[in-house]
């Protein structure tokens, strides 16, 4: 089975291969690892919204298939790699989408948006303090 389709109530399958193409696209100028996923998801966000065959929680559904799929086919170091899969696995792009399309429709829960900021800065911290680990590892060899 195709990894980017939907099944609708129908159980007919709706694959989004085109889509797909045009995100790949819009997005070849981008190099994919966890400081761009956010400018990423921003063009995810734009092309699943324009898909008039599916609404809510499929839209959102189809959002994480796209990016995962496209960190899973960028060509990321191991640790880049885990740390996109982890914001994704752990909630983040999906509470972000949510933030996003909450916003623009002018529904905003403030204890949502701090818990979802707080999941962000978590990993910018976990990032951070495994970059200094290894610049003092380099340091300590020379």
């Amino acid at each position: 089975m195709n990894d980017l389709s939907l099944f609708d109530t129908d159980y007919e399958i709706r694959t989004f291969d085109k889509e797909y193409e045009v995100l790949v696209n819009r997005i070849q100028h981008i190099q994919v690892g966890v400081k761009t996923l956010m400018v990423i998801l921003e063009y995810v966000i734009d092309i699943v919204e324009s898909i008039k065959e599916i609404r809510g929680n499929k839209k959102k559904t189809l959002a994480i298939r796209f990016i995962t799929q496209i960190v899973n086919s960028a060509e990321l170091d191991e640790y880049d790699n885990q740390l996109c899969m982890a914001m994704i696995d752990n909630g983040v792009i999906g509470d972000t989408i949510d933030l996003v399309i909450n916003a623009h429709n002018g529904k905003l829960n403030y204890n949502k948006t701090l818990k979802t900021g707080s999941k962000c800065c978590f990993f910018i911290i976990l990032k951070a303090m495994s970059y200094n680990k290894n610049r003092n590892k380099v340091k300590h060899k020379k």
